[in-house]
């Protein structure tokens, strides 16, 4: 496992991944109930949150960015073959 040592990649990596952990429990929410009045909502949510995490992925350097975009590989995935990809 990489040791991260900047204090910036850090903070930031600690950020990504509890936004993560928030993604994965709206993509819980959405799957339980998808024609649901929130269903939007939470949808237009997590693209926001995804839309933070790529913001901050950004700010990152090169082997934090990968071992980030690594560990997050799975969830990006399903979501980005469930949900389609985020608006603009």
């Amino acid at each position: 496992m990489l040791e991260i040592t900047s204090p910036i990649d850090k903070l930031k990596t600690r950020l990504v991944f509890k936004r993560i952990d928030y993604i994965q429990e709206h993509l819980e929410a959405m799957q339980r109930d998808p024609h649901g009045l929130e269903y939007a909502p939470w949808k237009e949510e997590v693209d926001n949150i995804w839309k933070e995490v790529f913001s901050d992925l950004n700010g990152m350097s090169e082997d934090a960015q990968k071992f980030v975009l690594e560990a997050m590989r799975d969830i990006w995935v399903s979501y980005i073959t469930h949900y389609g990809a985020v608006d603009s």
